[in-house]
């Protein structure tokens, strides 16, 4: 993630993943003799009898877990508790329970309903929260206007009707237990949520990631180019720039090999420099004038201490490591300083 997401202190929508928590591990894994509706508890009963598809399903889980041994029971919550300690899996400093370690009830049928609970249950008015209010109220405590993981693409704002799709950051088809978890459930542009991530496991074999929420402001990625400045500079092809990012590096293979990050930046750059080149030759202009001992390293050195102030906007903290790179063609310090 290039940015993280300082998250809300609270909001209603979390609600819904208690009520979950209450379903799965004081309903589900205390199935008995006794009817599935006398386990729940006020909150939750009013939505079972409100929709006659949810009791139905509940109920059928219920009757299914009965049938669990005692250890089968525990395994499941200990799966619930463990899989939502997103940033400690995230960290490596747990390990996940996947679906093929757990009773088939849970991949068959808990599954499916509890993907459900986000799809289908999450937009009645039943339930505690609105992802729409949830999102407003994010990117208002954020102020993001780009995507923070790529910081390519312009977010929806906190004031349209509209908003960016919610990315389960831990899959829903591995961990559904996390379905309805806004701890898990991140905005991101639909470059990065859709075409690129879709459902790859950021913690797959062991990885490490990147936490999309932290109230860490010292969170940061260097990124450097390097040219090869024997190539016309308005023409340059993938191969022509090597991208370098340093920071938590196995956190940054990993956000790499989910949003193709490195290739998207090298596309997003190539398109920059020829416009970027002429910016900075006015620009250039415009600094020498009364200045007899201005130089292109000072104009450059000039603009990177400017992008600096808001380095997100405008793909700044792009331009930034390109015009570190441009210091070093010769060739274009020539023709600046004639």
């Amino acid at each position: 993630m290039l940015r993280l997401y300082k998250p809300l202190k609270y909001h209603e929508i979390f609600k819904l993943h208690s009520m979950l928590e209450h379903l799965v591990c004081s309903v589900w894994c205390e199935a008995c003799d006794d009817a599935c509706s006398t386990k729940l508890n006020a909150v939750f009963r009013e939505i079972y009898d409100s929709y006659d598809w949810l009791k139905t399903e509940i109920d059928e889980i219920y009757e299914l877990c009965k049938k669990l041994s005692p250890e089968e029971k525990q395994s499941i919550k200990d799966a619930f508790v463990t899989n939502n300690e997103i940033e400690k899996l995230c960290n490596g400093e747990a390990a996940p329970i996947y679906l093929t370690e757990l009773p088939e009830v849970v991949k068959d049928k808990m599954k499916p309903l509890l993907v459900d609970f986000y799809e289908t249950l999450l937009e009645r008015k039943k339930v505690p929260g609105t992802k729409q209010d949830y999102y407003q109220k994010l990117i208002d405590e954020n102020d993001f206007r780009y995507c923070p993981c790529c910081g390519l693409i312009l977010f929806e704002s906190k004031d349209s009707k509209f908003r960016e799709a919610f990315d389960h950051y831990l899959p829903k088809a591995h961990y559904p237990f996390l379905s309805v978890n806004f701890k898990n459930l991140v905005p991101l542009c639909h470059k990065c949520n859709s075409d690129r991530k879709g459902e790859k496991n950021p913690i797959e074999n062991k990885k490490t990631a990147f936490y999309p929420y932290s109230n860490d402001h010292n969170h940061s990625i260097q990124i450097s180019f390097r040219l090869d400045t024997t190539k016309d500079l308005g023409s340059l092809v993938r191969g022509d720039i090597e991208i370098y990012m340093r920071g938590e590096n196995e956190k940054i293979e990993t956000w790499d090999r989910l949003f193709d990050i490195k290739e998207r930046y090298n596309d997003t750059t190539r398109g920059l420099i020829k416009t970027h080149l002429k910016k900075i030759k006015r620009m250039h202009k415009i600094f020498c004038d009364g200045r007899e001992n201005w130089t292109y390293i000072s104009t450059l050195d000039e603009l990177i201490a400017d992008y600096e102030n808001d380095k997100y906007e405008d793909f700044k903290f792009l331009r930034i490591p390109l015009m570190k790179e441009l210091k070093k063609c010769t060739q274009l310090i020539d023709v600046y300083d004639n």
